[in-house]
């Protein structure tokens, strides 16, 4: 007998609404979760959906579908300077697959405790494609948190992390090719940004998670904030295992301008922080690298291009569309 949907909920779902945080006053199992932000907090809400074939590979595990998609919705939380609250979920199946939803709900367990992200409702249904849509709440202290608007003249352009890693390892994936246990995990398992967004939330300007490629997102935030970038190409290079894998200059930056698998930070700060984002990275052994600077104008500018590198050959660099 095929599982109803029913039992999928009450096999797989409900034993993760066990672990709850105390903002949490009534968790899954009723018509409504129910939520009590702590005294003078706000609350940041983001829904992402994925698609298979789109956002993760036609006939994924349930693993990688888990553990990409609720990272995909949770960067979202990071890029705001928030802490994680509560998360629900939607899913849609074309068909029952025990072992599917056994390995999808063993890897969400992880990455809820692991992010402190609680599982407080969400649905289950049939249809055409398999798809996973999340909302995710979170929390922060009133009037903190931290828009793609705020840039200022003379600020420094910083990304988090290895940009570029995970577009690579999925270019290998779909060529066939052996992709080194590095690039992999960063693909398959992307780290949402969460700690590194609340510690810097007090000392930048803008920000924005990495979702369509790094000079795509950088965009949005010019365009908030009205201002333009001028981008030290030579510090893009940063990622020696990125330069071994890739085959030339423009290869690596390719990767590095246009893939958003990785779901790093890109924010704005003034130059009086540069010392506590320094230390900040070597205490979390985590790159924050500075890769320019902003400036009057719109758009972006290329400084110190690699030798055989022109700009023309990275303005399309302009990441993923749904549309194009």
């Amino acid at each position: 007998m095929s599982l109803s949907e029913f039992d999928i909920i009450d096999r797989y779902f409900a034993p993760l609404g066990g672990w709850q945080l105390t903002t949490t006053a009534l968790g899954p199992g009723d018509d409504c979760a129910v939520l009590s932000p702590r005294v003078g907090h706000q609350i940041c809400i983001s829904s992402d959906t994925l698609i298979e074939g789109v956002h993760f590979p036609v006939a994924a595990s349930g693993t990688l579908a888990a553990e990409r998609s609720l990272a995909a919705a949770v960067s979202d939380l990071a890029a705001m300077g928030s802490e994680p609250m509560a998360a629900t979920g939607a899913l849609t199946l074309t068909e029952v697959s025990e072992s599917w939803l056994k390995d999808f709900s063993s890897a969400l367990a992880a990455c809820i405790k692991e992010w402190q992200i609680p599982l407080i409702g969400g649905n289950i249904s049939r249809g055409k494609e398999l798809s996973i849509t999340w909302t995710v709440l979170g929390s922060l202290p009133m009037g903190r948190y931290v828009t793609r608007g705020g840039a200022q003249l003379g600020d420094d352009i910083y990304v988090s992390g290895w940009p570029g890693r995970a577009g690579l390892a999925l270019e290998q994936l779909i060529r066939h090719q052996e992709v080194a246990p590095e690039l992999r995990q960063h693909y398959e398992r992307p780290t949402p940004r969460i700690k590194i967004g609340q510690k810097i939330r007090p000392w930048v300007s803008a920000m924005i998670d990495v979702s369509d490629g790094l000079l795509s997102d950088l965009q949005h935030i010019l365009l908030a904030s009205k201002c333009g970038a001028d981008l030290d190409v030579s510090a893009l290079g940063f990622d020696v295992l990125l330069g071994e894998q890739t085959d030339s200059a423009l290869h690596h930056l390719t990767h590095v301008l246009s893939a958003g698998d990785d779901y790093e930070l890109c924010f704005t700060a003034p130059p009086s922080r540069r010392g506590e984002l320094q230390s900040l990275a070597q205490v979390e052994v985590l790159p924050l690298t500075r890769i320019g600077q902003i400036v009057p104008g719109a758009g972006v500018l290329f400084s110190n291009l690699p030798p055989g590198v022109n700009a023309s050959d990275l303005d399309g660099l302009m990441g993923y569309r749904h549309f194009q």
